[in-house]
């Protein structure tokens, strides 16, 4: 016999033993159980409610962990959230469920789920109340580990015009995914710097002044600046711009450059004494020096009757100009083709034919900062630098010291406890190239020799390695010299992955120079595993790589720890 017919049952005889005449004592005595029947059967339908809103309560609190837990896109999110939500239901279920509603916040930061659930009643029938609902909200905002992400962006000039559009417009769409709808501006844990490159980094003219020598004492170029354009000058035209040259071994000959595998152009060691600082990068004039392979003999100052190479210098005219013919004072003869050193600009439009002591330099690069406007500004302000080549180790070299932690404390600018340990936070490279590495040759003018058309390693460009002809990355044949680059940067990636650093790659071929199989091989094997390896070739899939790539690294925050 159900509960309702008995109910009904008891209340009919109460309601026959009020008719009696039996007395004022049995109706009192059958008004005053009126109340009490009422509150049991209501009791019985209040305990059914709080046992559907418990379990929905369960169910949505159980959805809402999963969603937040999920990672991926929103959809992926809103169907483990279901998926765990109807699992959470029990078969036959008393209720009548109408859920869940998933709801996320703008950036996926906040999972909301909410449920309703109806439940015939009993007693409660007989007060014209035939069902009732219940209901169960749930909120789980979305926690992520912290994150150290540098980007290290290919500068050079074959990014001229609308890859450098590209290459900007993808990576602030990267930025914008990392930071999603933060409102001020940062994202707790979140550290982003930038690297821009092309044969070497800027590390400014003011935040990485420490790390500088000038005394030819560090195991990297053994020479000394010139007077009239080191660091401190005054002069306009000889102002360091803040680039630097690789930090290559200091056995240097009059032959070239020997033991090169002793070199820490491949390493992060820190750079805080003389044989370990950076020396200031500046492409010296080809107008009035003797050289050394190319190199400015001993980095003088005056006028030579022959170079080392056994050939007269150049002149000033030009017919017989270098490749980088500038001066700091004195007049230039018109239609010489020669420019004044304080044309310093070198990211206007001469392109390749643009001169100064900071040919071939990139824009300042960005150390770890939080902000980030700051990281879409420096973004914004890349432009293609031309000359030298493509080195992409020296730009991973970088990134490399942006993120170990033997360089914590050391980086200006930025707080004392960043880089963090390994494993302490999430660490992620994205190196991005539309070439391969690479020496470059220009054309039009020659170190010591007055002919355009010649080509042999001394007439290579000056780079973050000096000349070719110097061997300080180890070759000075130019067939070889990708080899060996490329080899540098394997390490550097082998490296950085056994430390936990998580390595994104992207080949963007627009001009199919980055298109090789071994340059491919190169970049999938730096990846940390094959779904982290990007070939692009339009504008589009240079943005899509990027935004999938944004999304990854929003997915690791929130699995981190473990493995990528």
């Amino acid at each position: 016999m159900g509960i309702l017919v008995k109910l009904k049952i008891i209340y009919n005889s109460v309601w026959a033993f009020m008719q009696l005449e039996a007395g004022v004592v049995a109706v009192i005595y059958g008004l005053a159980l009126l109340p009490i029947f009422g509150m049991l059967g209501l009791s019985i339908d209040v305990g059914r409610v709080y046992y559907v809103h418990s379990i929905l309560t369960g169910a949505s609190d159980a959805a809402a962990l999963a969603g937040a837990s999920a990672g991926g896109t929103a959809d992926n999110m809103r169907r483990q959230a279901t998926a765990i939500f109807n699992a959470n239901i029990p078969n036959n279920f008393i209720a009548t469920v109408a859920g869940p509603t998933i709801v996320l916040s703008s950036n996926n930061t906040v999972v909301n789920v909410s449920a309703t659930g109806t439940i015939n009643t009993t007693f409660m029938q007989i007060l014209g109340q035939s069902n009732i609902a219940a209901s169960a909200t749930s909120q789980v905002q979305v926690t992520t580990t912290g994150a150290e992400v540098v980007l290290a962006l290919d500068n050079t000039g074959s990014m001229a015009g609308s890859p450098m559009a590209g290459e900007i417009s993808a990576a602030q769409l990267l930025v914008n995914t990392l930071y999603g709808s933060a409102t001020n501006n940062t994202v707790n844990g979140l550290w982003v710097g930038v690297v821009p490159y092309s044969t070497t980094v800027n590390i400014s003219t003011t935040g990485g002044s420490n790390w500088l020598t000038t005394l030819g004492k560090a195991q990297i170029a053994n020479t000394n600046l010139y007077p009239n354009i080191a660091p401190t000058s005054t002069s306009v035209g000889g102002r360091w711009m803040g680039c630097v040259e690789a930090r290559t071994p200091n056995s240097y000959t009059a032959n070239g450059y020997t033991n090169y595998t002793n070199g820490m152009d491949a390493t992060d060691t820190p750079p805080t004494s003389n044989s370990t600082k950076f020396t200031p990068y500046l492409y010296p004039s080809t107008m009035v020096h003797g050289y050394v392979f190319g190199q400015p003999l001993n980095r003088g100052t005056t006028s030579t009757s022959t170079s080392a190479l056994g050939v007269p210098p150049w002149g000033n005219t030009g017919s017989t100009r270098g490749d980088n013919d500038w001066k700091l004072n004195g007049s230039v003869p018109s239609g010489s083709g020669l420019y004044f050193g304080d044309n310093y600009n070198w990211h206007g439009g001469d392109g390749n034919t643009g001169v100064g002591p900071n040919l071939g330099c990139p824009i300042p690069l960005l150390p770890l900062t939080a902000s980030q406007t700051t990281v879409q500004s420096t973004i914004s302000n890349m432009k293609a630098t031309f000359r030298g080549g493509t080195m992409i180790d020296v730009g991973l070299a970088t990134a490399w010291l942006m993120l170990s932690p033997r360089m914590q404390g050391l980086w200006p600018g930025i707080p004392s406890t960043l880089p963090q340990a390994y494993g302490k936070t999430l660490k992620v490279v994205v190196l991005m190239t539309d070439g391969q590495n690479q020496w470059y040759d220009w054309p039009g003018g020659v170190p010591g020799q007055p002919d355009t058309s010649h080509n042999y390693a001394a007439d290579a460009d000056y780079t973050g390695y000096g000349r070719l002809g110097e061997g300080r990355a180890g070759t000075t044949s130019p067939s070889q010299i990708t080899t060996n680059l490329n080899t540098r940067m394997a390490t550097m990636c082998t490296n950085l992955k056994n430390n936990g650093v998580v390595i994104y790659t992207i080949l963007f071929n627009h001009n199919g120079s980055a298109g090789s199989s071994a340059n491919q091989a190169l970049f999938q094997n730096c990846a940390t595993d094959s779904s982290k390896y990007f070939l692009t070739i339009t504008n589009a899939e240079l943005v899509a790589a990027f935004t999938n790539i944004g999304q990854s690294i929003s997915n690791l925050r929130l699995q981190w720890p473990g493995k990528p």
